[in-house]
């Protein structure tokens, strides 16, 4: 596998609407029914496949996994997002560290048919020791290294989302890569073992995170901007995109108590919005590939450079 222009891959972390809302007895999870629907319609027009990181809780839900070896059976490419979703995952002591990564993968083993080999942690929560144990643990890529200055209002802005549950609110602060978006490269690199695959970033010495929430953050022109500017700096993209880039207002019961302001909204602004920055994604000429196919393209560079 090669291409002179690059490569682009599209990461859908499927942070559900059950999780969003704290799981309620009897919960019917949109996320798993039309709303990924609505993403898969989207990979079949552009003509890709989504590498998807699902929650493991998530996969207690027959339905869901159901859904899963379906998706799987397509062709996408399937991850690990963790159980619980812990956005202090980076900073979990190891053995409760292992437990989030151990469960998932288990339950992916063993309820979807697949073996993951990459792994995203929650709200990009860094660290070695969750290296260290990926590595151990036969993981092949991480994504959650966050070279941005972006990093810190985002992390304050979860943080006020979650201001009125505290033990959401502590986890959110609990971090031990507060340096990592000052220091980190912006590009993969190889360590213990594992291509690590950062967020991707524009170009120039003020490196601004681009994922598609940038848009809901900083306004859509700018957002697309920026999108064009990171594609072309980095020969390894990938977008990042979430179940509430997709849902409406007629997805939820109205009983949820949600803390994500994207999750409501115009579902016909929002398909407009996400079929814009995959047609950006097409535009650059890259080569259409899943985070798996990436980051062995990604190593196998690495290698030839560590070697010449």
């Amino acid at each position: 596998m090669g291409n002179s222009n690059g490569y682009v891959s599209v990461a859908l972390h499927l942070d559900s609407m059950a999780h969003a809302a704290g799981y309620p007895s009897g919960y019917l999870d949109p996320t798993y029914r039309q709303v990924v629907d609505r993403f898969l319609a989207l990979a079949d027009e552009f003509g890709f496949r989504y590498s998807m990181y699902p929650i493991g809780r998530d996969l207690e839900d027959r339905h869901a996994c159901a859904r899963l070896r379906e998706i799987s059976a397509q062709g996408h490419e399937l991850g690990n997002h963790t159980w619980n979703h812990y956005t202090d995952t980076g900073a979990l002591p190891v053995a409760e560290l292992r437990e989030e990564i151990v469960r998932t993968h288990e339950k992916l083993v063993d309820e979807v048919g697949v073996q993951p080999r990459g792994f995203i942690a929650p709200a990009w929560s860094y660290s070695d020791r969750l290296l260290r144990l990926l590595a151990e643990l036969g993981y092949r890529y991480d994504m959650s290294a966050f070279p941005s200055w972006l990093y810190y209002p985002f992390v304050a802005k979860n943080a006020l989302n979650h201001l009125s549950h505290g033990e959401k609110f502590r986890r959110v602060l609990n971090r031990r890569d507060w340096l990592q978006p000052l220091t980190g490269p912006r590009d993969p690199y190889l360590k213990h073992g594992v291509v690590v695959i950062p967020v991707p970033t524009t170009a120039g010495p003020v490196a601004t995170a681009v994922w598609h929430t940038t848009g809901f953050l900083l306004g859509w022109e700018r957002h697309f901007a920026l999108l064009r500017n990171a594609i072309a700096a980095r020969p390894y993209f990938h977008y990042v995109v979430h179940p509430a880039d997709l849902t409406c207002a007629e997805d939820f019961t109205g009983s949820e108590t949600m803390y994500l302001e994207r999750a409501g909204g115009s579902l016909e602004e929002k398909q407009r919005r996400l079929r814009e920055s995959l047609s950006i994604l097409k535009e650059s000429g890259k080569q259409w590939v899943t985070l798996g196919e990436m980051a062995d393209a990604a190593r196998s560079e690495l290698m030839r450079s560590r070697a010449a």
